[in-house]
């Protein structure tokens, strides 16, 4: 079974300067769970997935803090504070950046023309659960896991 098979055609696809807060709301209404970035010229440049979204919200963070020694101690000691914010805050705080601060690459992708053993190789390796469809430099099309499982149910069926 070749990638062409079973990928969709025309995927969702976002500019590399739209907001993180306008990428997520865009993700939902689209009702995927990431897409390729592309330049101005159509160029694959990155891939955005939900996991780059609340990987920036890093709602906890750690932070050193030197402990003041007794006058009777030669060393510095310091301890690791954990602090936590609410997801709205963390959310507020990063939703202005443009996604090319947060997309993954660079960016593994398929060929129409390549096998899907290929593909699903890849989405294990890369642990990543779409790779964009390029021909002669252009996205043609996006290929999911589900993709995938659909295609091999269809070669199953009488």
């Amino acid at each position: 079974m070749k990638v062409r098979d079973v990928m969709a055609p025309n995927p969702f696809t976002l500019p590399p300067n739209a907001s993180v807060a306008a990428a997520a709301i865009a993700l939902a209404e689209s009702k995927v769970g990431g897409c390729p970035v592309v330049d101005p010229s159509g160029r694959v440049i990155g891939m955005l997935e939900e996991q780059n979204i609340l990987e920036a919200l890093k709602t906890q963070h750690k932070e050193l803090r030197m402990l003041m020694p007794p006058e009777i101690s030669f060393g510095i000691s310091f301890v690791e504070v954990v602090q936590t914010r609410e997801s709205v805050t963390a959310f507020a705080d990063v939703g202005d950046w443009p996604i090319e601060r947060i997309m993954t690459k660079p960016v593994a992708s398929v060929r129409p023309d390549d096998d899907v053993e290929r593909a699903i190789q890849l989405m294990v390796t890369n642990r990543v659960h779409r790779l964009p469809v390029i021909e002669k430099g252009r996205l043609v099309g996006i290929l999911t896991r589900t993709d995938i499982l659909r295609g091999f149910f269809r070669t199953l069926e009488p």
